[in-house]
């Protein structure tokens, strides 16, 4: 597995790339240096320990998280508050961050062995990894020469794919930073699941613009990415199918209006690819009047791209222990051609309790979307990149093609044990809908995870097992050592 820094794109991939970049370098350009710098980020599910405390700290220190990875600089600052209610998680968080807190280091490193079922099943959230790989293995490493750069070198292998997850370049400031290579993006309060995008593929090549300390007294937060999908040669353009590599544009932007609660609004587009228009002035059109130039037709490929959006929002009530409670409000497509209604509609809600008689924490999170998620006329291999689905993990639990609607449910506990180690169990069930041709089961999948430290390791074993929405039986049992 050889990391990659760069964008390996195609000759019109490489002038949208430039032409971003030359704007947001403008843009940098123009600010004063003034502040921090540049944050490196925390891996997006692939250290479930660490993610755990996490969690548990931005809540306790009255911090709403509606987009992810988080920032090791966001995590840092919310540590004074998150120390006053659980001194002991502070240690643990606090030695965590230790390890981004150098010139050089490696930051995170994973291997799991598995024996797993003949069946094969898209598993959650695992970038794209299925539940008949026998191994997966990760690492991430940084360099940061100056407080203005950070040049982080890393990588996801699992059987028969790897994908430098991770290697990416970053230059700017708190208020500004560029981050260019395979960035991870999230755009959801959902901690199992986001409509729009999540970790449910492999990660992109992109170009993004974001901050990590909020703007003005609103708590002002943006995220703006533009990356390269997997090839496809089904593409209508015009009379005809061409053959390229999608674009996918994304967008959110947030605010906190009063402590604890966050909302924001978010954006993708999949547009371009072969021969199909994908210039700067198109997309911006088609950002601000979706309704007019991009949801014409249902089957039109007149449409400049294929877009869905979302309103999100997170608030953590301040009882003795607190708690959040999250919702995602999404469409694929608008409706009563306007551009303010929502058309196929997905809502998702959840609640995080990160204590409950102070060695157990809880997770409950629903979610129901109508029919057309994740298919299109344009793109009829849909959002998808290298076969998966680019937000719910649902969208992979069912035939391809069939944009039939569903309902999923997750449910995750957490016990800590007397003697340190950790047991985590989450049930997810998904039910597709019967109005499509396909004979559709409901599908229930367990995992089960026992880990404990071992110096400055993490040690420990993982059960997946289930069955799919044809009736089928998939089984996973892998042993880890993560640093």
């Amino acid at each position: 597995m050889t990391p990659v820094n760069t964008l390996p794109a195609s000759a019109k991939y490489s002038h949208v790339v430039s032409r971003f970049t030359a704007v947001v370098v403008s843009v940098l350009a123009s600010c004063a240096v003034q502040g921090r710098g540049v944050s490196p980020y925390l891996p997006l599910h692939l250290s479930p320990e660490y993610a755990r405390l996490v969690e548990r700290v931005m809540v306790l220190a009255d911090q709403p998280i509606i987009t992810r990875p988080i920032a090791a600089a966001t995590v840092l600052d919310a540590l004074p508050a998150a120390c006053e209610l659980d001194a002991a998680l502070c240690v643990q968080v606090r030695r965590y961050l230790s390890g981004y807190m150098k010139t050089v280091g490696i930051s995170h490193a994973s291997l799991a062995v598995a024996a797993t079922s003949s069946e094969r099943t898209a598993l959650p959230n695992r970038h794209g990894m299925p539940s008949d790989s026998g191994y997966e293995a990760s690492i991430m490493a940084y360099w940061q020469p100056s407080d203005y750069v950070l040049i982080s070198v890393g990588g996801l292998a699992y059987e028969d794919q790897a994908v430098p997850t991770g290697s990416v370049i970053s230059i700017g400031m708190e208020y500004a930073q560029l981050d260019i290579g395979y960035r991870d993006h999230w755009f959801s309060p959902m901690t199992d699941s986001a409509m729009l995008q999540s970790t449910q593929m492999q990660t992109m090549p992109s170009v993004t613009l974001s901050n990590y300390t909020p703007l003005t007294r609103w708590g002002l937060r943006y995220e703006f990415f533009i990356a390269e999908m997997s090839e496809s040669d089904r593409i209508r353009f015009e009379d005809r199918f061409t053959s390229g590599n999608p674009r996918l544009a994304g967008m959110h932007v947030s605010i906190q209006p009063l402590a604890g609660w966050s909302i924001g609004l978010n954006r993708i587009m999949q547009y371009g690819g072969g021969e199909r228009p994908d210039s700067f002035s198109d997309l911006w059109d088609a950002f601000l009047d979706p309704a007019g130039k991009d949801n014409t037709s249902p089957s039109s490929s007149a449409d400049f791209g294929n877009q869905a959006a979302s309103i999100t929002s997170r608030l953590i009530i301040p009882a003795a222990t607190p708690f959040s409670v999250y919702f995602e409000y999404a469409g694929e497509d608008t409706s009563k051609s306007s551009n303010f209604h929502l058309g196929n509609a997905a809502l998702s809600g959840g609640v995080y309790f990160p204590t409950l008689w102070e060695k157990f924490d809880l997770t409950v999170e629903i979610g129901e979307w109508q029919n057309g998620w994740y298919t299109n006329g344009i793109y009829l291999d849909g959002l998808r990149h290298e076969g998966n689905v680019v937000g719910h993990w649902g969208g992979d639990w069912r035939v391809l093609g069939d944009g039939v609607g569903a309902n999923s449910f997750m449910t995750r506990l957490g016990w800590q044990t007397d003697s340190g180690a950790v047991v985590e169990a989450t049930y997810r069930t998904l039910d597709n809908e019967s109005y499509t041709a396909p004979d559709y089961e409901r599908a229930h999948a367990l995992q089960v995870r026992y880990s404990r430290s071992w110096d400055e390791f993490f040690i420990g074993a993982e059960l997946d097992l289930g069955s799919d929405v044809f009736g089928a039986s998939f089984s996973r049992v892998s042993a880890f050592i993560r640093f």
